[in-house]
């Protein structure tokens, strides 16, 4: 098994050398014309842009219809900067112009980003859309744009980079070539890094996500202003590449063009970037001598691909750059000479509980939609190390009172207090972030993501590297990764289920999907768990093994317990109080013994009280 992984390394490793190895030498020699030449800078150029957009609409899952605009945007922004340094050396003002126009596009993407990204689906579709049009009317209509009529005489690569043509060409190829593998494998490294997780972790499930920890809005804009970056530098490379620029070629067909590329690739895979970036860029141009046909071949090529493959060429999966990035990794700590670094654990958080005093209190608490009152008057309070119940009729408000207690919904009366401190009106990965985790009643998982992975998402509040760091694999990134990894799997170990570690979380059967979400939560290291309905869906066995886990876990991690469930069996058997909720409203407070002689709690779920019963029974 070593020997296949070590041969698998090797192949990878040398694989892109070999590559532009072979094709510098080839268009040196003038094997390769200028139109083969420049075909191939268009779909280096195209690569760039189909995985910068795959970084929004794949790994974020947000839909992205103005990608060309950004494009556009680095690509004037690049073409003035040259036009206006002529007496600079050609490769400086050409390395100043590629940052200026990715800067510039990068900026207007976080701009467009933060309003636009608070919108989902098809809203968000149609502002970015918006954005592109607008961008390209504006471009058409400023003086030093060159209006509708374009940017001219721009420096092109192909001409300026050296005397002889084959040289020149050849030193072109090399400068987009080497771009592109920088831009592939930063958005590749950053994809497997704790930010990368949390990306795909939105895409999977933004509510989940959120619950863990992960701040989406600030992942939004960052992947947003990312690929509006990268897709900068694509655009001045095809502004130095053509020589000149016109408002037309950024058009809607562009960004829809980009678009195809991703979904043809499978959304969320490079490999599929690349590969579907390379074969609809060079297919037209292949088919040139059939051109009464080549849109016909070209659109059933799509059509086919759709019907037989909709996920995509490769779907979420890649071709072996696992291997490349660990191998190029572990080639950059023997170069440089770094050290091993132990394991970074991740920190764990510090919560001031006092003797006697509630861990989490609620203060008249409530919420109302419009004019309907969903809660009122909601008084609780957990003890440390307590495990307590929240029962009512479907319908009385328990899953409300957990939204409002984690921030999905903000109270419209009344106060929360965690630790001595009020959280009102606190963001759900702030609150996290304080010491609250939770469950869903219908389990929210990261389905694509393997166990593992899912724990690791919810460690991301403890850890601190930046995204840099895990694009460039620095030290910080290894040693806190490794240290994740050693805690995920201890946490795994404490569930029974470090066997299925590197399994994808959908292929598990429900009860360990249960258990996952519970791990998960615990991830985070709270001080209270919110459980809501954990037995749903489970047989008497896998109920009365859960009661097993959540006492290990009340003793092993010293968290407070609230729990939301409907089998009396389970929270009769382990919770110490319990709360009864009907029609949002706090009607019964016990033990388990008071609360199941209440007569209004026997009312609210029977719907009369016994004596009513007894009456009619007479009659």
């Amino acid at each position: 098994m070593a020997k296949n992984k070590t041969k698998s390394y090797t192949i990878n490793s040398f694989a892109l050398i070999i590559t532009f190895i072979f094709a510098y030498a080839l268009i040196s020699a003038g094997k390769i014309n200028n139109y083969y030449s420049s075909m191939l800078i268009s779909v280096l150029i195209a690569i760039i842009m189909t995985v910068s957009l795959n970084l929004t609409t794949g790994l974020l899952g947000q839909l992205c219809l103005g990608h060309a605009g950004f494009m556009s945007v680095g690509a004037y922004t690049a073409g003035i900067i040259t036009k206006s340094l002529p007496d600079m050396p050609f490769g400086l003002s050409l390395t100043i112009a590629l940052m200026a126009g990715g800067l510039i596009a990068a900026l207007f993407g976080f701009l467009i980003g933060m309003p636009a990204l608070r919108l989902k689906g098809d809203y968000l579709a149609i502002i970015t859309l918006g954005f592109g049009e607008i961008i390209r009317v504006v471009i058409q209509n400023l003086t030093i744009t060159g209006g509708p009529a374009g940017l001219t005489r721009i420096p092109r690569m192909s001409r300026a980079l050296a005397e002889s043509p084959k040289e020149s060409a050849a030193i072109q190829f090399a400068i987009v070539y080497w771009i592109m593998v920088i831009v592939v494998t930063s958005i590749f490294t950053l994809g497997r890094s704790r930010h990368g997780r949390a990306i795909i972790s939105i895409r999977e499930n933004e509510v989940a996500a959120e619950a863990t920890g992960i701040p989406t809005t600030y992942y939004k804009l960052l992947a947003f202003t990312f690929a509006a970056f990268f897709a900068g530098i694509a655009g001045g490379l095809h502004a130095h590449q053509i020589g000149m620029l016109t408002p037309k070629y950024f058009d809607f067909n562009k960004s829809i063009e980009y678009l195809v590329m991703v979904v043809l690739g499978g959304m969320g895979s490079i490999t599929g970037s690349i590969i579907s970036a390379t074969v609809l860029v060079t297919l037209p141009e292949l088919l040139r001598d059939f051109a009464a046909w080549r849109m016909v071949i070209y659109s059933l090529t799509l059509v086919l691909m759709m019907i037989f493959r909709p996920s995509g060429l490769m779907g979420t999966k890649e071709f072996s750059l696992t291997a490349t990035v660990d191998e190029l990794e572990a080639l950059c700590h023997r170069v440089f000479k770094r050290k091993e670094r132990k394991p970074k654990l991740p920190f764990k958080p510090h919560y001031d509980v006092w003797e006697d005093q509630p861990v989490l209190e609620t203060i008249n608490l409530g919420i109302q939609f419009g004019g309907l009152v969903a809660a009122e008057n909601i008084n609780i309070n957990l003890k440390d190390n307590e495990i307590v119940g929240l029962i009512g009729p479907n319908g009385a408000g328990k899953t409300t009172v957990f939204n409002l207690l984690t921030g999905v919904y903000e109270p419209t009366q009344g106060d929360i207090i965690l630790l001595g401190n009020s959280i009102k009106g606190r963001s759900t990965h702030e609150i996290t972030n304080n010491g609250i985790a939770r469950t869903f009643q219908n389990i929210r998982l990261f389905k694509s993501m393997t166990v593992l992975e899912n724990i690791k998402v919810a460690f991301h509040t403890r850890m601190r590297y930046s995204p840099l760091s895990g694009i460039i694999r620095s030290d910080e990134y290894a040693s806190e990764e490794h240290g994740i990894d050693i805690r995920a799997r201890e946490l795994l170990r404490v569930f029974d289920m470090e066997d299925v570690a590197d399994d994808n979380a959908d292929s598990l059967p429900y009860g360990l999907q249960r258990k996952l979400e519970i791990c998960r939560a615990l991830a985070s290291n709270p001080k209270v768990l919110l459980l809501d309905e954990p037995a749903a869906g489970m047989n008497a066995t896998e109920t009365q093994e859960l009661m097993d886990t959540i006492k290990r876990i009340r003793t092993r991690f010293s968290v407070a317990i609230l729990l939301i469930e409907h089998d009396m069996k389970l929270v009769m058997g382990i919770c110490e109080r319990i709360y009864v909720l009907n029609y949002g409203h706090i009607i019964a407070e016990g033990t388990a013994n008071e609360i199941a002689n209440n007569q209004d709690v026997i009312t609210a779920y029977l719907g009369m009280a016994q004596e009513d019963k007894e009456d009619r029974a007479l009659c």
